[in-house]
C-alpha cells in the first residue's frame, strides 16, 4: 500500500475503535484498502469486511473520512448501526481514514498571478513546481520553495509525472501557449484538475478548437475548470490567486460550488 500512496494513489485505513459483545478482532485491529478493491490487513473476514471494503472504496470517492458502526447480531441493533445477516453477537465501531499521497501544485506561468498562487500553495504545504521559460521571473530569490522548471513550457509540461490527486494551474498568460499546455494535459490523459486562467471568450475558444481537432474530452468532464477560479469579486493578481484557491479547496473538499457556465469547463 505504500508504494500506492508513493505513486499517487489515495488508500483508505480501517481501524476498530469500539467494540461491544463479540466481534472478530479487537480495537486496534486495521486494515488498508486502495480504490481497486486491493487490501492488506484483516478487520474479520466475510460479509463484515465486505461491508468496509464496500464502505473504504466509497470513502475514497468521496474524499470525506468516516465513522460507522456495524451490528453483528439480528436483534438489539442500534438504530445508526449498519445491519448484517451475521451472528456473532456483537457491534463493532470502525474509523475510515484516508492516507493522500504528497500534494503537489503545478503552476505554468511565473508571472502576475502564477507568483501569489504559487506562495498559497506553499502556505497550504503544497509541493510547488513552477513553470516558466523566463528565468528572471523563475528565480531562486522569487521562488526560494519552488522546483523550478526552465525550458520550453509545453514539452516540460510533457514530461511531467502527475497522478491524480495533483493541482495544475494555467497561468501562463499567452492563448497558444496556455491552449497547447491544455492539449498535452489531455492528451497524456492527465487524471487531476486543471484550472485554466483565462476570460469566458478564450475558454470557449480553446474548448471549440479541442472540439475541432477531434480531442475526446469526455474523461476530463468537471476536471477542467476555466475560467478560474470563484467568482468573489477578485481584481488584483493577489485577489485572483485567492480566488482560484478558492475554488481548488472547494474541489478538493467536495463542498457546493457555482456551477460554470461552459458544460466541462
Amino acid at each position: 500500500m505504500l508504494k500506492k500512496v508513493a505513486s499517487g494513489e489515495k488508500v483508505a485505513l480501517v481501524t476498530v475503535i469500539g467494540k461491544e459483545g463479540s466481534a472478530p478482532r479487537d480495537i486496534g485491529a486495521t486494515m488498508a484498502i486502495a480504490s481497486d478493491g486491493s487490501k492488506v490487513g484483516t478487520i474479520g473476514g466475510g460479509e463484515l469486511e465486505g461491508i468496509l471494503i464496500k464502505e473504504a472504496m466509497s470513502t475514497l470517492a468521496e474524499n470525506r473520512p468516516k465513522r460507522l458502526k456495524i451490528a453483528l447480531r439480528p436483534e438489539n441493533v442500534p438504530e445508526d448501526a449498519i445491519k448484517t445477516g451475521m451472528i456473532c453477537g456483537g457491534v463493532v465501531e470502525v474509523f475510515i481514514n484516508i492516507v493522500s499521497p504528497e500534494r503537489r501544485l503545478v503552476v505554468v506561468g511565473a508571472g502576475h498571478v502564477g507568483k501569489p498562487v504559487a506562495d498559497i500553495g506553499n502556505i497550504l504545504g503544497y509541493k510547488v513546481i513552477v513553470i516558466d521559460k523566463n528565468p528572471d521571473l523563475l528565480s531562486p530569490q522569487r521562488y526560494p520553495y519552488a522546483e523550478r522548471i526552465l525550458g520550453d513550457v509545453v514539452e516540460e509540461v510533457g514530461k511531467l509525472e502527475l497522478n491524480e490527486t495533483d493541482v495544475v494551474v494555467i497561468a501562463y498568460g499567452e492563448p497558444e501557449v496556455d491552449y497547447q499546455v491544455l492539449k498535452k494535459l489531455i492528451l497524456k490523459n492527465f487524471k487531476g484538475h486543471i484550472w485554466a486562467l483565462c476570460s469566458k471568450r478564450r475558454a470557449k475558444w480553446m474548448l471549440d478548437r479541442l472540439k475541432q481537432e477531434n480531442i475526446d474530452l469526455r474523461d476530463f468532464e468537471g476536471r477542467i475548470h476555466a475560467p478560474a477560479g470563484l467568482d468573489i469579486g477578485s481584481d488584483t493578481p493577489e485577489e485572483i490567486a485567492v480566488s482560484i484557491w478558492a475554488e481548488i479547496i472547494c474541489e478538493v473538499k467536495k463542498c457546493s460550488k457555482p456551477v460554470k457556465p461552459l458544460g466541462i469547463f
